[in-house]
C-alpha cells in the first residue's frame, strides 16, 4: 500500500495510472459506439440492446460504477498534472513550448476534458437517470435517443461533445502510446498518425449517426 501510495505521489505514476484509465474509457467509448451503431437497424435494434444490458442486473451496476470511478480519477489526475505543470513551468518556458510542437488537441486538453465532463452528465440525465426512474419519456429508448439527437438543441449539443472527443482523444491517445513505451525517436510519427487515426474514425463514427438518422433514417422521415 505504501509502495502504491509512493508510486502515486510521482509524476510518472500519476501518468501511467492516467493513461490506464484513460485507455480503459476509451474501451467504453468504443464499446458504446457499437451498440449505438444498433440505430442504423432501428429504434427496436437499439431496444434490445439495452434491454440486454438491463437483463445483466447487478453486473451492469457495477460496470456503471467502475466507469464512474474510472472517469473520476482519470479527471482528478489530468486536474493534478495540469496544476503540477503550471507551477514548475515559468511563464516564458510555457510560451516558447506553446510556440513549438503543441497543437490545438494538446493545448486544449484539459478544456476538452471539462467539455466531455459536461455532455457526459447531460447524456446520464437525459437517458439514463430517466430509465432508472421509469420516466416514460425514455420507454421507448431508442426513439427517445433519435428525438434528442435530431432535434436543434440536442444536435448541438451531441455534435460538440464528439468534437470535442475527437479532439481531446487525438492527443490522449498519442500521450497514452508514450506512457506505456513507444516514445522512441523511429516511432513518433507513427504513434502520433495512429493516434489520429484512431480519433477520426471514432468520431466520424458517433457523427454517423446523426447524419443517418437526418437525411436517411426516422430524422428524415419525420
Amino acid at each position: 500500500m505504501h509502495a502504491l501510495r509512493r508510486f502515486l505521489d510521482t509524476s510518472v505514476g500519476r501518468k501511467t495510472v492516467l493513461a490506464i484509465t484513460g485507455m480503459s474509457l476509451f474501451g467504453f467509448v468504443v464499446v458504446h459506439l457499437l451498440g449505438n451503431f444498433t440505430l442504423f437497424s432501428g429504434t427496436e435494434a437499439l431496444n434490445e440492446y439495452a434491454d440486454k444490458l438491463e437483463a445483466l442486473g447487478p453486473v451492469l451496476i457495477v460496470a456503471e460504477v467502475g466507469l464512474l470511478v474510472l472517469f473520476v480519477v482519470h479527471m482528478g489526475l489530468a486536474l493534478s498534472l495540469n496544476r503540477q505543470s503550471r507551477e514548475a513551468r515559468p511563464e516564458g518556458y510555457r510560451l516558447r513550448a506553446n510556440m513549438g510542437n503543441s497543437t490545438t488537441a494538446s493545448r486544449s486538453m484539459l478544456i476538452t476534458g471539462l467539455v466531455l465532463g459536461v455532455f457526459l452528465v447531460i447524456h446520464i440525465a437525459d437517458f439514463r437517470i430517466k430509465k432508472i426512474m421509469g420516466n416514460p419519456d425514455v420507454a421507448d429508448l431508442g426513439q427517445a435517443v433519435v428525438d434528442r439527437i435530431t432535434s436543434p438543441i440536442g444536435l448541438v449539443i451531441y455534435l460538440g461533445g464528439i468534437i470535442a472527443l475527437g479532439l481531446h482523444l487525438r492527443h490522449a491517445l498519442q500521450s497514452a502510446f508514450q506512457t506505456f513505451g513507444l516514445s522512441h525517436p523511429r516511432w513518433t510519427q507513427n504513434v502520433r498518425c495512429a493516434s489520429v487515426a484512431i480519433a477520426t474514425l471514432i468520431t466520424l463514427g458517433f457523427l454517423s449517426i446523426p447524419l443517418y438518422l437526418l437525411f436517411i433514417g426516422q430524422g428524415a422521415a419525420s
